[in-house]
């Protein structure tokens, strides 16, 4: 196969993680922290809205959270 026939990359994957930090909750972007937040559910409502502009210019997400215990899980994005 030559160059030219080579398949089209995938845009590469954005992941935003949200976290608990001492002074609340943060979002990592690909490992850089990223707004602060009182409460998770500030923290998951601004993740939805950067996962879906991510989404819009035709990215990729993952989007991660930490639970109650400390686990890092991934979310479900429709």
């Amino acid at each position: 196969m030559s160059k030219s026939e080579s398949p089209t990359a995938s845009p590469p994957i954005t992941e935003f993680t949200i976290v608990h930090f001492p002074d609340g909750w943060r979002i990592l972007v690909d490992g850089k922290r990223w707004g602060r937040f009182p409460y998770r559910v500030d923290a998951e409502e601004a993740a939805l809205r950067l996962t879906e502009k991510v989404r819009a210019e035709g990215g990729q997400v993952r989007l991660l959270a930490q639970g109650l215990t400390g686990e890092i899980a991934q979310l479900r994005i429709a």
